[in-house]
């Protein structure tokens, strides 16, 4: 067990993200573009996969090589969270969600320091994370989403915890359902296949 899971290629690069990845010419319309896909994306899976427990971080990479290229990665802060994600993401969304354990436990650690820092030399295809850019008011709000959503996350021992979700069951949040979400993924990967093929 591991209180991270990876979502092998969950995320739909779309033409313009592909392009800045690959540090093709750009403008600030095009950046604009797949800066707000991006944003978008990562609320809705965060807020997502906040239903299964609390969340501690979610990345989405920037690189480009085969066993890269869309992962997310998502932290929880307890194994347990992280146990039910899987059994879920593998249940519910079989064929369209690939989800593991993953080892990777400090996002830190795992990340290109060059590309985090100026620019990687390996470009794309570097074997360590290229994470992509979220803001940190975006941060904060999912946080705060996921807060609201789940008060039950506040200032819980395990055993409190244990006995609400019990009591709660699956609820999803109110601003947004979870078959609408799952048809928005659906909707972000039948892109993604249009935009591969």
């Amino acid at each position: 067990m591991s209180q991270t899971l990876l979502l092998s290629h969950m995320y739909p690069n779309t033409p313009e993200s592909l392009a800045l990845a690959n540090d093709e010419p750009w403008d600030d319309d095009m950046y604009d573009r797949a800066q707000a896909h991006l944003e978008a994306f990562y609320v809705e899976v965060f807020l997502e996969l906040a239903n299964y427990g609390e969340i501690e971080d979610l990345v989405v990479v920037d690189n480009l090589c085969d066993h890269m290229i869309g992962n997310v990665y998502v932290k929880y802060y307890h194994e347990e969270d992280a146990e039910r994600a899987l059994m879920k993401l593998t249940g519910e969304f079989m064929n369209l969600i690939q989800a593991e354990y993953t080892t990777v436990s400090d996002f830190r650690e795992a990340r290109c320091r060059a590309f985090h820092e100026t620019r990687c030399n390996r470009g794309a295809y570097c074997n360590f994370m290229h994470i992509k850019h979220i803001p940190r008011a975006i941060k904060r709000r999912v946080v705060r989403e996921m807060y609201d959503d789940h008060p039950e996350y506040l200032g819980q021992t395990e055993k409190d915890r244990d006995r609400d979700r019990g009591e709660r069951g699956e609820a999803p949040p109110a601003r947004q359902t979870s078959e609408e979400r799952r048809a928005m993924i659906a909707s972000w990967n039948a892109e993604k296949e249009t935009w591969l093929e």
